[in-house]
């Protein structure tokens, strides 16, 4: 196959369909300046992904509708494959709408459904049972376009398996549209995916995925091209919105490019800022409010929140007690030096003496215990959501992955905020992160103290956080992540009333997270929309 094939990877954003359609119609005119034959856009591209409930809403559908038509009018000299809402004989459909010379020449529908994790699209959709290649007219020569959806790469688990069934039909290249969804290690895998696709049909493969991010999920884009010998033809980068083009003859890459190098660390650092960034101005917000407690979850949240939104945006908040350190005010007040944001003090101590007196017939003939460490906490939480009213802008959270698993976290307090950037981190991950940072800075954006100190939430006397989390968080993360029993955890930590207990606290704290801030979801199975658990359940073992 002979032509130049434009990758158009966009930030898109669910309901703004005017906004997504002029983004689709400005990348059309940018690729037909550069001479393109085809532009392949992501999964779902006019609506955005995922709409969830709004593909229920018959306007919603007729609008997208609506807007494809007047997109349609200006696809002339090119090939458009745009993701859309298909609605034909009663069932709604995830399509890529084939255009070219101002005209719809085809459908093409999603085969295989993802109802796994966050994915839900058979509620949504009704799925395609014969792919087929489409044929087109490029530059007088007749093509077969083996064009698929996202999870029809990804055919493990299905019966159809659409890649084999497109070659097979005598396709001359696949073209995925796709909207996948970041977590760590997911771009070295779409790459083993897409190459042994390649391997085994020997067709260059296109691969293009959404941008930006969405609730609880970014889209980290990362797309590209292999050519019909396995070597990359384009690569877009990571989190950032770009078009592209590759050039084939005969299926060979006209201008073959090195493999990308991927480095973890870099790429979750700016997947957690896209995810920031477009939360806020995607919701209408452009400042942040966070506590800065001079640990090293608020640390880092204040450092991402900053790259994100930029420094004047952000504005910081130590609230010191009588139980906390003067170390953790100097590390608080020094980090929010190096990053140039917005600092102040706001003492509890009066605030929280005030409660307890208020407190004090309810409280009469107890001792100090965990009520009056989290009444702390929760006047820091209603002191950070009224300054966030005051300013018109959003909390963020601070709490870490593992924290919220064992419910080390204070509902109403620390829990409190609009996004929990980090809840998807382990603390182990927290600490990589942070150190990467202060290498990629050059000095100690982040205190040292901040990262070497022994972590503690200060709220009594002498207080630590009870946990090893370099023991605690792997538990953690193979229980939540890697689905392992109880035997094979005791197996191998040799330690079965610690396994028992994590087990017992991830389970006794739900309730907490059914009403926590959602959270960017970075790895395979994040708190959040991806999990469901009952609130209420008496299983055990």
């Amino acid at each position: 196959m002979n032509c130049k094939i434009a990758l158009a990877q966009i930030n898109v954003t669910v309901g703004d369909i005017a906004g997504n359609a002029e983004k689709i119609i400005n990348s059309i005119n940018k690729a037909k300046s550069h001479h393109a034959d085809i532009i392949l856009f992501p999964e779902l591209t006019l609506s955005a992904y995922p709409s969830l409930d709004l593909i229920l809403e018959e306007e919603f559908i007729n609008a997208n509708q609506t807007k494809l038509l007047e997109i349609t009018k200006h696809v002339q000299d090119i090939i458009a494959i745009i993701g859309v809402i298909y609605s034909h004989n009663g069932h709604r459909y995830n399509a890529l709408a084939v255009i070219q010379n101002g005209q719809i020449i085809d459908y093409v529908l999603k085969t295989n459904l993802p109802t796994y994790d966050v994915f839900d699209e058979l509620r949504y959709f009704h799925p395609n049972t014969q792919p087929h290649p489409i044929s087109v007219r490029i530059k007088g020569k007749t093509y077969k376009l083996g064009i698929e959806i996202c999870e029809d790469l990804w055919d493990d688990r299905y019966d159809i398996k659409v890649t084999r069934d497109l070659a097979k039909q005598g396709a001359d290249i696949i073209l995925n549209a796709s909207a996948s969804p970041f977590y760590t290690g997911k771009m070295k895998q779409r790459i083993v995916l897409v190459r042994e696709k390649v391997e085994a049909f020997h067709l260059p493969f296109v691969y293009v995925n959404l941008i930006g991010g969405q609730d609880e999920l970014i889209f980290d884009g990362n797309s590209f091209a292999l050519d019909a010998e396995g070597r990359f033809a384009a690569h877009l980068p990571a989190s950032q919105e770009a078009i592209a083009y590759c050039s084939f003859k005969n299926g060979r890459a006209e201008n073959p490019q090195a493999d990308p190098i991927m480095h973890e660390l870099k790429e979750l650092r700016a997947a957690l800022i896209l995810g920031i960034r477009d939360y806020f101005y995607k919701s209408g917000f452009k400042d942040a409010v966070i506590g800065l407690s001079g640990g090293i979850d608020s640390a880092l949240v204040a450092v991402l929140a900053a790259e994100a939104l930029g420094p004047d945006h952000v504005y910081t908040y130590a609230m010191p007690s009588q139980f906390s350190s003067d170390h953790s005010f100097v590390d608080a007040e020094q980090c929010a030096k190096n990053l140039h944001i917005h600092f102040d003090t706001i003492p509890i101590e009066s605030v929280y003496k005030s409660f307890l007196n208020a407190l004090k017939n309810p409280f009469s003939g107890t001792s100090f215990g965990l009520a009056e460490e989290n009444l702390q906490a929760r006047i820091r939480g209603s002191i950070l959501m009224s300054i966030s009213n005051k300013k018109n802008a959003l909390v963020l959270t601070t709490g870490n992955k593992t924290e919220l698993a064992l419910g080390y976290c204070t509902l109403y307090g620390d829990m409190c905020g609009a996004l929990a950037p980090i809840s998807d981190m382990n603390k182990p991950d927290v600490y990589r992160l942070a150190n990467y940072l202060n290498e990629q800075y050059g000095f100690d954006i982040i205190p040292e103290n901040t990262i070497s100190k022994r972590p503690s939430a200060e709220l009594a006397e002498g207080q630590y956080d009870p946990f090893d989390y370099d023991i605690v968080s792997p538990i953690v993360d193979d229980l939540l992540c890697q689905n392992k029993s109880i035997e094979q955890l005791i197996k191998k930590t040799a330690d079965p009333e610690l396994v028992y207990k994590i087990f017992h606290l991830i389970r006794a704290t739900e309730f907490k997270r059914w009403q926590a801030a959602p959270g960017l979801r970075i790895t395979p199975k994040a708190f959040g929309q991806g999990r469901r658990m009952p609130l209420v359940n008496h299983f055990t073992f």
